[in-house]
């Protein structure tokens, strides 16, 4: 049964979850992508939760999964640091700004929907979105795309989402199967290594 202090202290952890996600909800725009730099700063840089190397494991695996890849970092990233309470702190902190937000834009949406001011203001976020999505690429590419392994995954990635049919989600599974073919040739080129270095 756990103590007093230690339930003192994961609420406290909880709460500040959900500060930390409830101030990053209204940065939301343009989709779950758009969000990492936000998200990486707050919960690396600022409060220190995640390392770098973490984060974007995390990332990796919020963008492989079903769902909103905001929400699937937060629930993540909210278990990781305390649980189940956790967990449930951060995602309804990420969910509830949003959802009231899109709630009082759909409202003035409707009203305003043949306003020249609402057009020109949707044409001007979306390229801001595609630099904040950029923005995260580059961001993560110095601690992923440190081998050749990797750029070669990259470059293949590419290659397949923007030249072909595919479904995502069997590119990533192809990546998920580069990086453990990767990492068996690795192992077995360590270990012929290792018995010729010891039978010598």
């Amino acid at each position: 049964m756990q103590s007093s202090s230690s339930l003192f202290t994961t609420s406290q952890l909880c709460f500040q979850l959900f500060l930390s996600f409830i101030k990053i909800s209204p940065t939301t725009f343009g989709g779950g992508y758009a969000i990492l730099p936000v998200i990486h700063r707050e919960i690396t840089d600022r409060r220190g939760w995640i390392t770098p190397n973490e984060m974007h494991e995390i990332t990796a695996i919020a963008g492989a999964t079903p769902g909103g890849v905001a929400i699937n970092i937060a629930a993540l990233v909210g278990y990781r640091m305390a649980g189940i309470r956790g967990l449930l702190a951060s995602v309804t902190a990420i969910s509830l700004p949003t959802v009231m937000i899109m709630l009082v834009l759909s409202i003035l949406a409707a009203i305003y929907q043949h306003s020249p001011f609402l057009e020109a203001a949707m044409l001007g976020i979306q390229p801001a979105i595609i630099a904040l999505i950029a923005y995260a690429a580059i961001r993560m590419h110095k601690d992923v795309l440190r081998s050749r392994a990797a750029w070669i995954t990259f470059g293949g990635s590419c290659i397949l989402l923007l030249w072909t049919a595919l479904n995502p989600v069997i590119v990533i599974a192809c990546g998920m199967v580069a990086g453990c073919l990767v990492h068996y040739f690795q192992w077995k080129h360590a270990v012929n290594r290792t018995v010729r270095k010891n039978g010598k």
